[in-house]
């Protein structure tokens, strides 16, 4: 059995008749998985457990959702519509989100970290 990018998991047929379906779920797959995993982040809190795959799981679905949702609406109005590639423009997307969450996790946690500080800081100066 050899790969072929004209399949996508057993979804070629929607993708083909339906190529918006990939911008669809390109914006609102990284939105439904953000809640579960932030239940799952408030109970690894709760039980002081490591928290690093949780961030960055939720990192990746943040940088997905804002940047991946921009590219992706570039490559339906430049491109031949073609769901397929559109929805492995998606997983490259995501992968590469991941990586680069998965690399970064501790100082992305830093800056919001450090942006809250400031932010209460300007807060409590402003009384």
């Amino acid at each position: 059995m050899k790969f072929s990018f004209n399949t996508f998991f057993g979804f070629e047929q929607d993708l083909i008749a339906h190529p918006e379906a990939a911008i669809f779920g390109a914006m609102f797959v990284p939105l439904l998985l953000m809640i579960p995993i932030a239940l799952i982040g408030w109970i690894f809190r709760k039980l002081k457990l490591n928290m690093y795959i949780i961030h960055a799981l939720l990192y990746t679905l943040m940088f997905t959702f804002v940047l991946g949702s921009v590219a992706m609406l570039i490559l339906f109005f430049i491109t031949d519509k073609n769901g397929i590639k559109l929805g492995y423009c998606w997983l490259a997307i995501l992968i590469g989100m991941f990586t680069f969450s998965i690399v970064n996790t501790n100082t992305i946690t830093k800056m919001f970290t450090d942006w809250s500080k400031i932010i209460k800081e300007k807060d409590q100066s402003h009384r």
